[in-house]
């Protein structure tokens, strides 16, 4: 008798291995790409998002950070996009604007002033369609993501004058090499990890960033002057591989859309807050912050709007009905 008993025990270990191997196998797996510091909104949003799909999913799919697209940037994101081997991802409009020009209407200096407006941006037509057109290189848009604005961080206090001759680190982006060759700067493109070194070598005079990853990074320790300019707008678009999307079931397809939709207003809730703690916290580690407003910018802004207006009709609608 003890005999059988153990059979049977060892059988029903054996089913219930089985069961646990085949209900792994069969669970989808999410890998994503995001490039932000940890406090970032954007790294924020993701984690809220993975939260969510892994909530409402019945435990069908996972969702995993890619370290590897992380240390390689969003070139390697959008290259793995297309070749789909990542699943998804966050990426600034900036490294997209090689595939659709009209993006760049997002980055035009003093377009946008509040992040209200700029949501509100993200539904306009010419919005859409820029979305839509970047299905043609293996990705599906679902929507557009906000962090705060761009601001400029010296290693000495200058005025928006005096930048003229500096060495300005900028995303690797057309419009912000325009924007500072018109302040008669020096752009140079430099990748986010890389700040805090090119200010340690001196290779530059000041950095185009955004307030969150000023204070992840501690680049106070290099630069303590914050000019509080809010110039630009740096929207990036949560994007996932066209290929695997249409293999999902519309049960994931809709679990997914509803997490995005969910973590990115969360995300936009509390981002004005939050950029207000963050302007305390660096104030308090001894920045000097001193407020910049278009005006300040001898009419440049608009030069580079009434520019890009020109170059791309999309843009130019995009543009109009934004002011």
């Amino acid at each position: 008798m003890t005999k059988i008993i153990n059979r049977i025990t060892r059988l029903a270990a054996a089913t219930l291995m089985c069961s646990l191997l085949a209900t792994t196998g069969h669970a989808e797996t999410m890998r994503f790409g995001v490039i932000t510091t940890p406090d970032h909104s954007w790294s924020r949003l993701m984690q809220d998002f993975k939260q969510r799909v892994e909530n409402t999913t019945s435990n069908d799919m996972r969702v995993r950070e890619s370290r590897f697209a992380k240390v390689r940037g969003e070139s390697s994101i959008i290259e793995l996009m297309s070749k789909d081997r990542l699943q998804a991802a966050i990426v600034a409009v900036g490294s997209l604007t090689t595939l659709d020009p009209s993006l760049n209407g997002w980055l035009v200096p003093y377009q946008f002033k509040t992040l209200d407006s700029m949501r509100a941006a993200a539904a306009n037509t010419q919005a859409i369609a820029m979305r839509d057109g970047l299905e043609q290189h293996n990705m599906v848009v679902l929507g557009y993501v906000f962090p705060g604005m761009r601001v400029i961080l010296t290693a000495e206090p200058l005025t928006t004058a005096e930048l003229k001759g500096k060495r300005i680190g900028t995303f690797p982006n057309d419009v912000f090499y325009n924007w500072y060759r018109q302040l008669g700067a020096d752009p140079q493109p430099i990748h986010l990890q890389d700040i805090r070194e090119g200010f340690v070598k001196g290779s530059i005079d000041a950095v185009d960033i955004d307030l969150a990853s000023t204070l992840d990074l501690e680049l106070h320790q290099q630069a303590n002057h914050l000019m509080l300019t809010r110039h630009m707008a740096f929207p990036g678009v949560f994007v996932v591989s066209k290929s695997w999307w249409e293999s999902l079931s519309e049960a994931n397809r809709q679990s997914i859309r509803q997490s995005f939709i969910a973590a990115e207003a969360a995300t936009a809730k509390g981002l004005a807050s939050r950029e207000k703690n963050t302007l305390k916290a660096l104030a308090n580690k001894g920045m000097k912050i001193t407020e910049y407003t278009e005006a300040d910018f001898n009419g440049v802004p608009k030069k580079l709007r009434d520019f890009y207006y020109g170059t791309n009709t999309r843009l130019r609608e995009f543009g109009l009905a934004s002011e």
